[in-house]
């Protein structure tokens, strides 16, 4: 009894899992479409391939591109039947998929080669696609997004002054640094999509404007990518916006603002 106790347990965490990950599917398309443009350019539509059969596609390009499949069959998948495997460059490591798929690759020698493979035992018909988005943010106008950046760690000993984009997507905030030098720095909380650190803009708004003793949040760690040039520090992919954070680490200090 305690097995299938066990077993039904693990199901419904399962189930729970599978729905949680539908949800957070539906929310990354739903943003997508509301704070940018998508469009679907074909490389090749209606591609049938039957079992075993692959289709290599080719992009040339001098900078990272996207790129994906949907499943257009009449009768759906019942399983992962089309594997994808990058065939330009070191990474070499196959995924399977049931209904379609995308990634960004970036170019081996001008060009992306992707191979897409029926590896079910039914004929399967897709359609490749190159994904270009336009962005309609503000945060969009003050970096190039194909550039990957450094990453940069703010321990901040106190926040002077906090001012709000007209959408939201990104503040400019200025303050006093642990090490006691000043800094001003744009932080990019969303672009195309929603991200997950809008309330932080909040939060240190409500300390600038309340004179909120530096006692209360210090050190306020703020890291991220900085995609900026010189003294205009752009923060992208933030991964922490946290208040008292005194014993917060990092794995190089060359990476501190200091």
């Amino acid at each position: 009894m305690g097995f299938v106790a066990a077993a039904s347990c693990n199901e419904r965490k399962d189930i729970i899992a599978r729905m949680m990950r539908w949800i957070s599917c539906l929310l990354i398309l739903c943003t997508g479409t509301v704070y940018g443009a998508v469009r679907h350019v074909p490389i090749r539509s209606g591609v049938v391939l039957q079992p075993g059969q692959a289709y290599t596609a080719e992009v040339a390009s001098a900078k990272p591109v996207e790129i994906g499949w949907t499943g257009v069959q009449a009768k759906p998948c019942t399983m992962d039947c089309v594997q994808l495997k990058l065939l330009s460059g070191d990474y070499h490591v196959p995924f399977a998929a049931r209904f379609g798929a995308q990634g960004t690759y970036t170019p081996t020698a001008g060009r992306v080669v992707v191979e897409y493979r029926n590896i079910s035992q039914q004929a399967v018909t897709i359609d490749v696609f190159r994904i270009e988005r336009t962005c309609e943010a503000e945060a969009c106008k003050l970096f190039d997004p194909n550039k990957k950046g450094s990453l940069l760690v703010f321990k901040i000993a106190e926040f002077k002054s906090i001012t709000n984009s007209s959408d939201g997507s990104y503040s400019v905030i200025s303050g006093v640094a642990e090490s006691g030098r000043a800094f001003r720095v744009s932080a990019i909380w969303w672009t195309d999509q929603k991200g997950g650190f809008m309330s932080c803009a909040r939060f240190i708004k409500g300390y600038v404007d309340n004179h909120t003793p530096k006692e209360k949040y210090a050190p306020y760690i703020l890291s991220g990518m900085n995609v900026g040039e010189g003294n205009s520090l752009v923060l992208k992919s933030i991964d922490d916006c946290v208040p008292s954070a005194p014993h917060f680490g990092v794995l190089s200090e060359k990476s501190v603002f200091k």
